[in-house]
């Protein structure tokens, strides 16, 4: 549609020039050789200036038709690069929506990581009152003394 519309001024001169040479009065089927029958110079310079008009239209559509052309491929062009881009963008958001999932996984990670940092935590404090329990519960030698002296009169009372 466009390429109609840039079209359309040297359409009307194609038809211009074409309708300019019917507007003047036509020669006679029969060449008469006199010198009525030759054209007045007037006559020749709007013969030459129609001639010249219509070159210069066809020059106009040539040059109308590479410009269109050059536009049609620049329009190709940016068809390929819409497309590119639309497959970069869909690229970039799967990276993202992935980034994301690591993101997650990680955070989950270290969640399951500080967890168990507290488990041990809380063993090492349970072993550590542990230790004390049974260093406060430590046996005196007297105590022990008397432990073995009661075994051993036990196995004499046994023989």
């Amino acid at each position: 549609m466009n390429n109609w519309k840039n079209s359309l001024p040297i359409a009307a001169m194609l038809v211009l020039a074409w309708f300019v040479p019917a507007a003047y009065p036509q020669q006679p089927s029969t060449p008469v050789i006199s010198a009525k029958s030759s054209p007045t110079p007037a006559i020749r310079a709007v013969q030459s200036d129609a001639l010249a008009a219509c070159a210069a239209a066809v020059d106009d559509l040539i040059a109308t038709r590479q410009l269109a052309e050059a536009i049609d491929a620049e329009n190709d062009a940016l068809k390929k690069r819409l497309e590119t881009e639309k497959q970069a963008t869909a690229l970039l958001r799967e990276l993202s929506d992935t980034r994301k999932s690591e993101n997650g996984a990680l955070t989950e990670a270290l969640s399951a990581k500080n967890q168990t940092i507290a488990a041990k935590d809380a063993i090492i404090e349970s072993q550590d009152k542990l230790i004390a329990v049974l260093k406060q519960k430590k046996v005196s030698p007297w105590r022990r003394l008397g432990d073995i002296l009661i075994g051993a009169a036990i196995a004499v009372a046994v023989k």
